[in-house]
C-alpha cells in the first residue's frame, strides 16, 4: 500500500463534527445526536464528546504509525515535497519535517533531499 493511499483514508467521525459557525454547530449537534451531551471543543474546528475527540485521534495516531512501518520514507518526502511545492520555493523543510516525523532519525537521513536548508537533526517540529 502507497503513502498516499494510507494518508487518504478517512475516518467515521462518532460523536464529532467540524464546525466554523454558530449555525454549523447546533447543526452539528442536531445531526450527530449529542444534544443533552458534554460537548468538548478541540483544535481547527473540531468539536465533540470526549470519547469522540479521542477515537477521532486515535485513528490519526493509527495512521501515523502505519505510516511509519509500512511506507518508504524517500516516497513520502517526494510526495510531501511536491504536495508543498517545495520546488518553487527552495526549501523542503515543510516535506522533509513531514517525512521524519514518520521515521527515526536515521531513516529520515536516508532521504535524498532537493532544496535542503535545515539539517534534520535542527527540525522544529513545534511549528
Amino acid at each position: 500500500m502507497s503513502y498516499q493511499e494510507i494518508k487518504n483514508r478517512q475516518p467515521v467521525l462518532f460523536e464529532c463534527f467540524f464546525a466554523f459557525s454558530n449555525a454549523q454547530y447546533y447543526e452539528g449537534i442536531l445531526k450527530n445526536k449529542l444534544k443533552g451531551k458534554k460537548i468538548v471543543k478541540a483544535d481547527g474546528g473540531l468539536f465533540g464528546t470526549h470519547e469522540g475527540i479521542k477515537q477521532l485521534m486515535d485513528f490519526y495516531d493509527a495512521l501515523h504509525v502505519e505510516i511509519g512501518q509500512k511506507c518508504n520514507p524517500q516516497e513520502v518526502y517526494d510526495y510531501e515535497y511536491g504536495n508543498h511545492e517545495c520546488d518553487y520555493i527552495g526549501d523542503d523543510t515543510e516535506a522533509i519535517q513531514i517525512a521524519a516525523s514518520y521515521f527515526t532519525d536515521e531513516q529520515a537521513k536516508t532521504i535524498k533531499r532537493k532544496h535542503a536548508y535545515v539539517k534534520i537533526e535542527d527540525l522544529d517540529y513545534s511549528k
